[in-house]
């Protein structure tokens, strides 16, 4: 063992946090450090690695290539790891099946000789070059039109994230953090490691198929943003602040319904507490007078078919001092079924604030869904509250990409200026059919049960009943739209000035199916534009909106590993802030 890891153990002890690359290093990390893990994606300064494309002549001029041959670009040091005899043997069935390409390796490292020795033996001297250490490896990345890793296995490499940042598709082996961050034909063509011919056959399908090239691109490019050094940076500042903050050890949590949480009492809600609930609610959130909403409470707890949702109060004698309501959610992961919940509403009183009441109530919910045999919370909190749960262990999964397509050039200052939050009640849509009726007609042989190739993929737990739960409510008016080929749940809603239309859920056929459907309905349903969540489809116009996308965060209750971003199919429907 190196003398470093020696020393690692000996003062892991000591260590208040310990920082890791990945989910799977995470899930390594053994002893007492494990419960303190946190895991740390590197980060890199997005824009200014984005820059680096400008150079993309001037590199192929340099190193002989010409203007129009397809390259396949790699950084990668030359060590067992990265894994060069599998990426020679695969860039050698490319030359043998006659696709035109140039294999451009940037590295260095013990194993240089061997590898040209290797590309030698392969007669591959003039479709591989290998340049050696370069300063500028990013810039040679740049002049690159597809960004291969043949990794054996990996943390989650810069050189991918740089990738990600130049916009270049990715075909990589699937291992380690490879793995856990992309989406296989999402924005990634991910092969198992060491098979060449698996490897080769990705390249080829990307070399000369120009829409998934173009699909990929786009892709990549919409999930730079998560890469972000600042998002690095905040990950690491509210690990310090939580440290810095955390409150000296005292006695052990309190089991669920215990009587008394400091100086105030909390407990199960009933029906009988409803009113009183829903007035501190509405004074605390600001609600109006609509009549709606308390319907629309009705509906979203008591109505679930995952469950009726948990509620707890607060109490100080007779006075209500907080409110704390987790709403039931199931995923489907591998076949089976993973319940969780989604940390909804929640109010505190005015003259109750600094008293601990929304920690009290948030953390004994956690106990009492843990106690239950929830696997995990999640919620997409906005940027004021988001730091109050990640002091409570919540984590950052990331932000989830969301595509838009605009309705044409006059709409676009409108979707421009849409950055504000979205109405909470639909706009009258003259599109489409009623969906309960849709769910009813198509019950028999449901289109929306659909397998999961990646078992490692979490999407929500849908079935007819959930469907007509969740879009057939009346206070929320979606529709459903329906073509030969495809049929998707929307809802037209005000954001600012803008009319969006919702893309909710696809419910028949596949996203580039959905997205025809939907860019042909856009104009008649009168919006400024249609949005959902996912990569970018520019044959459809669908192009990724940065920054734009809800940021999803977790905490572990009886399942302790957080699914990367990657794993989760979350639709519209399934985030909206309900």
């Amino acid at each position: 063992m190196a003398p470093t890891r020696w020393a690692n153990r000996l003062t892991s002890i000591l260590d208040t946090a310990t920082f890791a690359v990945s989910e799977e290093v995470r899930d390594s990390v053994r002893g007492s450090a494990a419960r303190r893990a946190v895991t740390l994606q590197h980060g890199i300064d997005v824009a200014s690695i984005a820059e680096h494309r400008d150079r993309r002549h001037e590199i192929r001029v340099e190193l002989g290539i010409g203007s129009d041959e397809p390259v396949i670009g790699t950084v990668a040091n030359f060590r067992p790891q990265k894994d060069y005899p599998n990426l020679l043997a695969a860039a050698a069935q490319l030359r043998d099946r006659g696709v035109r390409f140039r294999l451009v390796a940037v590295g260095q490292g013990p194993l240089a000789d061997k590898v040209r020795e290797r590309r030698d033996q392969l007669g591959l001297q003039n479709h591989v070059v290998l340049t050696g250490f370069r300063a500028d490896a990013t810039a040679l990345l740049g002049a690159a039109d597809v960004f291969v890793l043949a990794s054996a296995w990996e943390g989650l490499p810069v050189a991918l994230m740089e990738a990600l940042a130049l916009g270049l598709p990715v075909v990589a082996t699937d291992v380690g953090g490879v793995g856990e961050t992309m989406r296989d034909h999402i924005d990634a063509l991910l092969v198992p490691p060491g098979d060449a011919t698996a490897l080769a056959d990705a390249l080829e399908r990307v070399l000369t198929d120009e829409p998934l090239r173009r699909g990929l691109a786009a892709a990549a490019a919409s999930r730079a943003a998560e890469f972000d050094v600042r998002a690095s940076a905040a990950t690491i500042a509210a690990t310090y602040r939580g440290l810095a903050e955390a409150e000296p050890p005292g006695p052990a949590a309190p089991k669920p319904n215990a009587p008394r949480q400091g100086s105030f009492e909390i407990r199960e809600a009933t029906l009988d507490d409803r009113p009183a609930m829903l007035e501190l609610l509405g004074r605390s959130l600001g609600w109006d007078d609509d009549p709606r909403l308390s319907q629309f409470f009705g509906w979203k707890h008591d109505q679930n078919p995952f469950g009726a949702s948990p509620m707890w109060l607060a109490l100080d004698g007779d006075r209500m001092l907080g409110v704390r309501v987790f709403l039931r959610w199931e995923f489907v992961r591998g076949g089976q079924v993973v319940r969780a919940v989604r940390a909804v509403d929640t109010a505190t009183d005015p003259d109750a604030q600094g008293r601990g009441v929304f920690r009290a109530l948030t953390m004994h919910a956690a106990d009492a869904m843990r106690a239950d045999g929830v696997a995990m919370v999640f919620n997409t909190p906005n940027a004021q509250s988001r730091p109050g749960y990640l002091k409570m262990g919540w984590r950052n999964v990331g932000r989830y990409p969301v595509s838009a397509r605009v309705a044409g050039p006059t709409h676009l200052w409108p979707m421009r200026n849409a950055r504000v939050a979205a109405d909470r009640w639909s706009q009258p849509l003259a599109l489409g059919s009623d969906v309960s009726q849709w769910v009813d007609a198509n019950e028999a042989e449901p289109p929306w049960m659909r397998s999961e190739p990646d078992v490692r993929a979490l999407r929500t737990h849908t079935t007819a009943t959930f469907l007509r739960w969740r879009y057939g409510n009346d206070l929320l008016e979606y529709r459903l739209l329906e073509d030969a080929h495809a049929a998707v749940i929307v809802r037209l809603r005000r954001r600012g000035d803008a009319l969006e239309l919702v893309i909710a859920a696809v419910v028949r056929g596949d996203t580039a199916a959905a997205d025809t459907l939907v860019a042909q309905s856009l104009h008649g349903s009168g919006a400024d534009y249609a949005i959902r969540t996912g990569p970018a489809n520019l044959r459809n116009g669908f192009v990724p909106v940065p920054k734009a996308g809800p940021i999803l965060t977790w905490r572990a209750l009886t399942e302790p590993g957080m699914p990367p971003l990657g794993n989760w199919r979350a639709t519209l429907g399934d985030l909206e802030l309900m």
